[in-house]
């Protein structure tokens, strides 16, 4: 009864976002009508070309925005789903503007376009107020069993009912209760979270909630990252999984070093103008050095020296001590808050990208002290620096500055074990939606000189 509730629920869904796209592409074919299409100076296929121009904008639309994840109901807050959308519509706008412009090989008015973001503007923030109160009407709330060691992993619980109108965390049970009363109360449970338990009783909680029909959500190790991505060989009528080595073949190699040039020729280009701007303002307020150099480690530990536009103060760490951002920092200047806020400090990393020590994406360069601190914790961090470093990634793009950095390490090595071309280009799209999002440079907390956490030293005392 509940799975035909789910079913149902997945067509209602499918339903409003065809209303989404479908209402966006009603109000630029408005816009087109009234605006553009009788006022063409150049000879243009009214019909085809008409419903042409309209298809390529609600494609454009639908992909940008499920980048972005506008169409994530129950899984983003409204505010987050209108401001996906919006920027989607931002780009598509653009970009559709930019084409009406070739069509008529003119500048056309752009006034219309901008009638047309007011109304998009609008019809978003309807849409995603009245599918949010659609879904939370109609979702069935599954209550969740966590299973887990003698003590439970960090935050797991306060992260999953972040999302309290889709899960509820109804119990925590240790595998040292034993498994029939963990079974018991499976039976009164809609889902299982799996979370660090031993290999062979997290394959039998799994096959449990298969044959339950049950949804079963896994705290993956290393290991489990890698497999998820091996590849598949039919060895003698016999399934066979080849797990990679990790890093990438020569092909690959070449097109990203092609591509990360090019982007960040292009990217120095366009933001020239700001980058001067910034060094002077940072030169003005305290006549200090404008660029911050730093070791930080690239591909096989590599060591090499990063730029940075300065954002604290001069001798920021007089004492000698490697430490991370916290929040409220009071060694950040009123300049560095600003150009950190919006990552314009990270910008001269594009000249370590030019060099080759650094990627446009990829796993974030840490300090020598700081990765030996992780190492030590968990030696798996080392396997990070399989490819070079870069500018953004996984880690970036859905986490935090303060994330936990055995989280970073899963979602680094997610990376590395799936990296394609196109995974690239997703992430640079999905890089400019974080660029106005405070939480993402959120320090860590007073006090602490990394983010280590709960897991990472739980991992030193075993």
């Amino acid at each position: 009864m509940i799975s035909d509730k789910r079913r149902k629920n997945k067509f209602m869904l499918v339903g409003e976002i065809f209303f989404n796209v479908a209402g966006m592409g009603i109000l630029f074919t408005v816009i087109w009508f009234i605006f553009y299409r009788y006022n063409l100076e150049t000879m243009f296929l009214y019909k085809k070309g008409t419903a042409i121009l309209i298809f390529i904008y609600c494609v454009l639309y639908f992909m940008f925005t499920n980048i972005y994840g506008g169409h994530k109901v129950g899984y983003f807050r409204i505010s987050e789903l209108i401001y996906s959308q919006f920027l989607s519509m931002i780009i598509v706008n653009v970009i559709i503007w930019l084409q009406i412009c070739l069509i008529d090989r003119r500048v056309v008015p752009i006034k219309p376009i901008v009638l047309l973001t007011a109304l998009d503007t609008a019809f978003i923030m309807f849409w995603a107020v009245w599918s949010t109160k659609r879904f939370r009407k109609r979702n069935v709330v599954r209550n969740l069993l966590v299973i887990c060691d003698d003590r439970l992993p960090n935050g797991i619980v306060e992260k999953m009912n972040w999302y309290d109108h889709k899960f509820r965390i109804w119990k925590q049970i240790s595998i040292s209760s034993g498994i029939e009363k963990i079974y018991e109360e499976a039976e009164k449970s809609d889902g299982l979270v799996l979370a660090e338990i031993d290999a062979n009783l997290k394959m039998q909680f799994i096959q449990y909630g298969f044959e339950k029909n049950m949804p079963v959500f896994v705290i993956p190790n290393v290991s489990e990252i890698v497999l998820k991505n091996a590849d598949t060989l039919n060895m003698c009528d016999m399934p066979v999984l080849i797990c990679g080595k990790g890093e990438l073949s020569l092909s690959d190699e070449f097109v990203k070093r092609l591509f990360d040039i090019v982007i960040s020729v292009c990217v120095l280009f366009l933001l020239w103008p700001v980058m001067f701007v910034t060094a002077v303002l940072i030169k003005v307020y305290d006549n200090g050095p404008v660029l911050y150099k730093q070791k930080r480690l690239t591909i096989h530990g590599k060591m090499f020296t990063v730029y940075k536009f300065r954002s604290m103060v001069v001798d920021a760490e007089g004492d000698g001590v490697a430490r991370l951002a916290k929040q409220k920092d009071g060694r950040i200047t009123p300049v560095g808050r600003i150009i950190r806020k919006i990552r314009i400090d990270e910008l001269p990393q594009l000249f370590n990208v030019i060099k080759g020590d650094m990627s446009i994406v990829g796993p974030r360069p840490e300090r020598p002290e700081i990765a030996a601190q992780y190492e030590k914790a968990f030696p798996e961090f080392a396997y990070r620096l399989k490819v070079k470093a870069g500018l953004t990634g996984y880690a970036q793009v859905v986490g935090r500055y303060n994330t936990d950095p055995y989280d970073k390490l899963m979602w680094d090595l997610m990376y590395i074990e799936s990296y394609s071309f196109l995974l690239d280009i997703k992430l640079i799209l999905m890089t400019i939606k974080i660029l106005f999002i405070p939480e993402s440079t959120q320090g860590i907390e007073g006090g602490s000189t990394t983010a280590k956490s709960d897991r990472s030293e739980r991992k030193e005392s075993v």
